[in-house]
């Protein structure tokens, strides 16, 4: 804890400079918003045995809305790194952007997690937090629509606070559901995403019929820039995060997540977490 900040200070300033002084008038970065580094209580999910970010490319410009109840203190977030952190955790209790957010928690709640606040049906032992790998920055239009000399204003600082919030973080899975193409290019890991071992595998609908495609939970172990270990869990992407997946089909996922990371009354044990995949592998 950095003064009255639960991560770095420096950290909260680096998101802060990088929307006020880099990025703030650009006219595809959505009017009167602020960098939302993550998304949840950071006091709950530091305190969770079973810590899991779900993931995604950039928030929307839904996280701004005109004509709705606000889902931030705007003018407040921007005035410093204590203030950031507080608008921040305070999202799932004031007024979440639940359309888009509530296709993840039948995943989490398979884990024993949630978002909590009003996205949570029941309470659960996990508090999950949200957060984008390419940018903290709203945009409209959406990412996949962005210009690729649009994107690359935002994405090499948007890269640097991903990858420095998942060393402050230290989460044990990041769940997401994007394309490949998304990724590919993000480091040696990501580039034989397509062949990574499938924890899941899917080839008929739930009432037994064929697919052109199967659905498929892709798993590997991955590391952060200072070395902290796990586990980045892909899903076959659509409109929304395991848009193609039946409710049941999600809870089962996150249970099949929670028998692979070896859970004990102290948290997640290293020591005996693994995965048994479609090829009938273990990555430990």
């Amino acid at each position: 804890m950095s003064g009255d900040c639960r991560l770095a200070v420096d950290f909260y300033g680096y998101c802060l400079t990088h929307h006020n002084k880099a990025v703030r008038e650009l006219d595809f970065v959505v009017a009167n918003s602020l960098p939302i580094p993550y998304f949840g209580d950071l006091a709950a999910y530091l305190a969770s045995p079973v810590r899991v970010l779900t993931a995604a490319l950039n928030p929307s410009n839904q996280e701004f809305p005109d004509k709705e109840t606000p889902r931030f203190d705007v003018d407040k977030g921007l005035l410093g790194p204590v203030e950031l952190e507080s608008q921040l955790s305070a999202y799932f209790k004031v007024n979440p952007y639940k359309p888009w957010f509530k296709a993840f928690e039948p995943v989490l709640n398979g884990l024993q997690a949630s978002y909590g606040g009003k996205m949570a049906n029941e309470p659960h032992a996990s508090t999950a937090l949200h957060v984008d790998m390419c940018s903290p920055i709203a945009t409209l239009p959406t990412w996949s629509h962005l210009q690729p000399e649009q994107r690359a204003k935002l994405t090499i600082a948007g890269r640097k606070i991903f990858e420095w919030l998942v060393d402050e973080l230290k989460p044990n899975i990041i769940l997401a559901s994007l394309g490949w193409a998304h990724l590919e290019t993000w480091n040696a890991d990501f580039e034989t995403g397509r062949r990574w071992d499938s924890l899941v595998k899917y080839s008929t609908t739930a009432g037994g019929a064929p697919m052109k495609a199967p659905l498929l939970v892709q798993i590997k172990e991955m590391a952060s820039p200072n070395g902290h270990k796990f586990f980045f869990v892909n899903a076959s992407a659509a409109n929304k995060p395991f848009g193609k997946f039946t409710t049941e089909r999600k809870r089962a996922v996150g249970q099949k997540l929670l028998g692979g990371i070896g859970v004990g009354a102290s948290g997640v044990n290293p020591e005996i977490r693994g995965f048994a995949t479609q090829q009938g592998k273990r990555q430990t």
